[in-house]
């Protein structure tokens, strides 16, 4: 008998009832720095547009958390037309919400997606995609763009909140997606076979290339990735 999965995912409304649970460092605001002075200001003279949503922390009992590196850091955010430097947040995978504590009051706020064109944290960076009509292999959400050449690497990560069917216990689950953009195209893949096919070219070069630097995708997918643009890239510079 196949065993079934249950997945919950929670939505950024209502109020903030959970404490922030370990290891995940609390927001406060930080520095002195006047563009970050700015951004908490702006939240709080406009906080109409956030349409008195707030974030909804996870029962601490679940085991794992659902942020990206389980922890939120001062980073960029190039929000409505504006870059906001040094601002404190948490990106979370499992609704892809971007959180940010709102300056007067504490509260933890999400900021709006479509108002969201790129974040750094972590000196990772994440865009914000919106697929035209006729694409169907990406959604309209943020991709951490992990390489940038000819080809562009991106990794859509997420985590699933899920609930073993017969304990009831629940927890997150890392549930990453990986994307290549070649000629202006998207193409999801899942196997070093996969990115073989769409660098066909160059495939055997860069299969060899692979086993001469002793890369292997199946123990490190994003590093693997990153190598067989960057050289298939070079080869066709």
């Amino acid at each position: 008998m196949k065993q079934k999965f249950h997945f919950l995912v929670f939505v950024c409304v209502g109020f903030w009832s959970y404490t922030l649970a370990q290891p995940v460092v609390a927001l406060q605001p930080s520095g002195n720095d006047s563009a970050t002075t700015l951004f908490y200001k702006s939240i709080s003279a406009n906080s109409h547009l956030y349409n008195g949503t707030e974030y909804i922390m996870y029962d601490q009992h679940i085991q794992g958390d659902p942020y990206f590196l389980a922890q939120a850091t001062n980073g960029n955010v190039y929000y409505d037309g504006t870059l906001y430097k040094d601002v404190q947040m948490l990106y979370e995978l499992t609704t892809g919400n971007v959180v940010v504590r709102q300056h007067d009051n504490g509260v933890l706020i999400c900021l709006i997606k479509q108002k969201v064109k790129y974040f750094n944290l972590f000196n990772h960076t994440f865009i914000h995609v919106e697929p035209d009509s006729g694409n169907t292999v990406i959604t309209d959400d943020f991709y951490d763009q992990v390489y940038k050449g000819k080809t562009e690497v991106y990794i859509k990560r997420q985590k699933i909140l899920y609930e073993d069917p017969s304990t009831y216990a629940r927890s997150f689950i890392q549930n990453d997606k990986y994307f290549i953009y070649k000629n202006n195209i998207w193409h999801q893949v899942s196997s070093q076979g996969d990115i073989l096919s769409l660098f066909k070219e160059h495939k055997k070069e860069i299969a060899k290339y692979l086993r001469q630097n002793k890369i292997k995708y199946k123990k490190d997918h994003e590093r693997a990735m990153i190598k067989m643009a960057e050289y298939y890239d070079n080869l066709t510079h």
